[in-house]
């Protein structure tokens, strides 16, 4: 077997990279081969030199040094290693990616999958996580429910479930896990350490029926990792929803300087809610600044709390800050995200037949999303690079007779963009600018209509969204103005006609139109919200956006 790196311990490495792995024989294995397997739609091999000084290739178990090609596509692959009639595979445990400073973890939790609650595992979470373009998935354990009618079908098919998803995953190993299917399928060991650029993630075994508080080794091992070090933040992966660690370390009065030696930074729970604010709250507050994360059953699941939703967690760290993404709950902690709220949707087939591929992303959530990607396939013809309207092409990689493009775009609350990728000659870019003049606060009033309708009107809130036409032919659009998720009707200035959702308007070279929103009868929510400006007319389709904070008074 494949001792490391492995599905749920992966490994990251640049283009051009190497890093170690080590792999277990019935026998002295000889000469090795070893390839990063992509599987994706068209599946791709690559071959990886061994670099091994000294390699003793009549050893049953061996550690080798793996160089990756420079050209080598980022992604996560599977590692084949074969030899002598021999092939191992680790899927989905290798990452080939060049880390900046910002990554993303999803954390997904206790989906207990075969419980009467989730029969299977959720469909959804595929796309809806891959278009966040994590870096990382966290998985906190309690995969396959203890009653599962079939565990030995179960486990392959976990496997397979977490391999669809675009980055590697952190698997941590709850109370309903086999230890050793568990061993065979994510990892020979409970615990472990995994480096994602300059951060750190340490995996404990903490099980509310074996606390790590009474594994004296275990509690060495921590301490050894967190001594010295230069990675920037350290996050903690632990199935026990009490974070028995932080409580043992407070009642040793070392807590405070162990979150500072550590530079722990976020602490990753498993459960099936999220957290209330309240629960280990002393603990919690006395490790501050970290951050404690619970988040709600990652399937259908209805027990515990848990709603048969599935929910997932988004968190972006960028040197020492980390940003949780969700409105906060009753607690004062962020609420997690449910399945559904973000999707993408093409005009046809994405599966490389195509020259020219319409993709729509939309936002359901009251809160901007940046750095969202989705993978488009383009059939190749000719030389030329593909091009994108609408969103940014993030890299474009010739696969055969396909191109392999990430788009990225960022997608503002309640609001969608839509992107068009294609190979061929590009269509032009818009030739509108639009300037936003009007305040940075929107204060609103309930108000009851005659009809009865409780809606909100703007109190004191003037200004003018302005289009100019920067290019030297006439240009025609249909602005769309929108906030949260309301269209709002508006006046083109100076002009005779009335309040409309949107008009046709044509702008004749350096030509300028100012148009007045009108939020009167709006349901807007308070908080921080966008004014988005939608101009439909041509390839590609990306609001402009003006930050609002939105009160509402009495």
């Amino acid at each position: 077997m494949l001792l490391s790196p492995t599905q749920g311990r992966p490994r990251f490495v640049e283009p051009g990279g190497t890093f170690r792995a080590v792999a277990q024989f019935p026998q002295a294995p000889g000469n090795l081969r070893v390839e990063l397997v992509a599987r994706d739609t068209p599946a791709h091999r690559h071959t990886l030199e061994d670099q091994t000084p000294n390699a003793d290739t009549g050893a049953p178990e061996r550690c080798f040094t793996l160089r990756v090609p420079a050209d080598v596509p980022e992604g996560t692959y599977d590692l084949e290693v074969s030899a002598a009639g021999v092939a191992l595979r680790a899927r989905h445990a290798v990452a080939v990616a060049r880390l900046g400073r910002r990554v993303r973890l999803v954390h997904l939790s206790d989906m207990n999958v075969g419980d009467l609650g989730a029969p299977d595992f959720d469909e959804r979470l595929i796309a809806e996580v891959n278009l966040l373009d994590p870096t990382l998935i966290v998985v906190t354990g309690d995969l396959l429910d203890a009653t599962h009618p079939d565990p030995a079908q179960g486990w392959p098919r976990l496997s397979e479930f977490l391999a669809r998803f675009h980055a590697p995953a952190l698997v941590a190993c709850g109370d309903h896990e086999d230890p050793e299917a568990y061993a065979q399928w994510m990892a020979p060991s409970p615990m472990g350490v995994i480096e994602v650029g300059e951060y750190r993630g340490l995996l404990l075994y903490d099980l509310p029926g074996l606390p790590i508080t009474g594994d004296d080794d275990q509690l060495r091992w921590v301490q050894r990792q967190l001594g010295g070090g230069t990675w920037t933040m350290t996050f903690v992966v632990a199935y026990d929803a009490c974070p028995n660690l932080l409580r043992y370390w407070q009642q040793q009065g070392a807590l405070g300087p162990m979150v500072r030696a550590g530079r722990l930074g976020l602490w990753f729970s498993g459960g099936h809610r999220d957290w209330d604010g309240q629960e280990y709250r002393a603990t919690i507050d006395a490790a501050a600044p970290m951050m404690y994360l619970r988040t709600h059953a990652a399937s259908t699941v209805t027990r515990d709390g848990a709603d048969g939703v599935s929910h997932y967690r988004v968190v972006d760290i960028e040197g020492d800050r980390a940003t949780v993404y969700g409105d906060l709950n009753a607690g004062g902690a962020p609420a997690s995200i449910p399945v559904g709220s973000l999707r993408v949707a093409f005009d046809g087939p994405n599966d490389g037949t195509r020259t020219c591929v319409t993709a729509t992303a939309s936002n359901g959530l009251r809160f901007r999303l940046d750095r969202l990607t989705a993978r488009v396939l383009l059939r190749r013809t000719g030389e030329g690079q593909p091009w994108c309207r609408g969103a940014k092409l993030e890299r474009a990689t010739a696969l055969a007779q396909t191109w392999e493009c990430w788009v990225r775009f960022d997608l503002p609350d309640k609001g969608v963009l839509e992107a068009v990728v294609g190979c061929g000659p590009a269509p032009a870019e818009p030739a509108i600018e639009v300037r936003f003049e009007l305040p940075r606060t929107l204060v609103m009033r309930n108000a009851l209509t005659p009809d009865g309708v409780l809606c909100a009107t703007a109190v004191d809130w003037n200004g003018s969204v302005q289009l100019r036409n920067t290019g030297e032919r006439v240009v025609e659009v249909a602005p769309l103005v929108r906030l949260d998720g309301e269209l709002l009707p508006y006046r083109v200035v100076d002009e005779s006609g009335p309040l409309a959702s949107v008009y046709r308007l044509r702008l004749a070279p350096r030509q300028t139109v100012a148009l007045q929103p009108d939020p009167t009868a709006a349901r807007v929510a308070p908080g921080r919200r966008e004014l988005q400006v939608y101009l439909k007319g041509g390839p590609g389709l990306a609001p402009a956006c003006w930050p609002l904070d939105v009160t509402l008074v009495r």
